[in-house]
């Protein structure tokens, strides 16, 4: 839990520095970083614990060091505001709400839209090694070694299509009809495994779920920001775009368990799942781009 809640500050506020230091049109590579590096996180921090044969505390004693000290130097390295400039920029109008998020339909629509579409890549990604133990009949030696062939094909095609999404968003200006998109192809994934249920189409549906949730992940990240309804807010809100995805991620493996118990397969899953993700990118579409003008040349 304590982890989780570290994790989480430090994501919000990560994601805040970017809306307050960077212009639009440099969002989306910054935000690419932040949605890119957690899952290029997870191998990393494996194949460290791996190649220098580590035990479980002594694993978790190496990263949590490399966290403070790479975290550390960030936060110090960084560039911040000064506490007078910062106060000028922020202060609050007389007619401002202080729950302005609330009044603010664009953003509303882009936090349900990513809980949405967070709900159902967990549903996609959360029970794979219970898919290919009960749903393929895989022994468990062969299934842990092939999730961990699906993590990583999942994850080279997040960062990939992270760092792809966030650089064209920042060229062409528009983000939400790439947000859209890209939860579509993430509900594709679903649909694939729906229609071939084998390892083969296991590992091509994890590329395409890595390139939809990676895109979104970006770009709906940027796209929040472009929608951050005032600028003495930043942190927080940000932290509910964060909340959004991380609630979504947590509901996901319990609303799979029942799924996966009401029928006692893995097809309703993988269906609700590419569901989901139609449903979220739908909703995100509804919030309307600000951005008026691109970079081009």
């Amino acid at each position: 839990m304590g982890v989780c809640a570290g994790v989480g500050i430090a994501s919000a506020a990560f994601t805040a520095m970017i809306a307050d230091q960077l212009p639009s049109e440099q969002r989306g590579a910054a935000s690419s970083a932040a949605s890119s590096a957690q899952a290029l996180g997870i191998v990393l921090g494996v194949g460290v614990v791996v190649l220098l044969g580590l035990s479980v505390t002594a694993g978790y004693m190496v990263l949590a060091a490399a966290m403070a000290v790479l975290g550390t130097a960030a936060a110090l390295l960084l560039p911040d505001p000064s506490g007078q400039t910062s106060r000028e920029n922020t202060r609050r109008a007389a007619n401002e709400p202080r729950f302005a998020f609330l009044r603010d339909r664009d953003f509303r629509w882009v936090l349900v839209g990513r809980l949405v579409v967070n709900v159902g890549n967990a549903l996609g990604t959360s029970l794979f090694l219970f898919f290919l133990l009960y749903g393929l009949g895989q022994d468990h030696a062969a299934a842990e070694d092939n999730l961990l062939l699906v993590v990583v094909v999942y994850t080279v095609f997040v960062v990939g299509a992270s760092i792809a999404a966030g650089l064209v968003s920042d060229r062409i200006g528009r983000r939400r009809g790439l947000a859209v998109v890209a939860a579509v192809v993430q509900a594709g994934s679903g649909v694939m495994l729906v229609a071939s249920p084998t390892f083969g189409m296991t590992l091509a549906a994890a590329a395409v779920m890595g390139v939809g949730y990676g895109a979104f992940s970006t770009v709906g990240l940027a796209f929040a920001t472009d929608l951050l309804p005032s600028a003495r807010d930043h942190g927080r809100d940000l932290g509910l775009v964060n909340t959004a995805a991380a609630l979504g991620q947590l509901l996901g493996p319990v609303l799979g368990a029942l799924l996966v118990a009401a029928v006692g397969g893995f097809w309703l899953v993988f269906t609700v799942a590419a569901a989901l993700s139609v449903l979220g990118g739908a909703i995100t579409g509804l919030a309307r781009d600000r951005r008026v003008s691109a970079v081009l040349g």
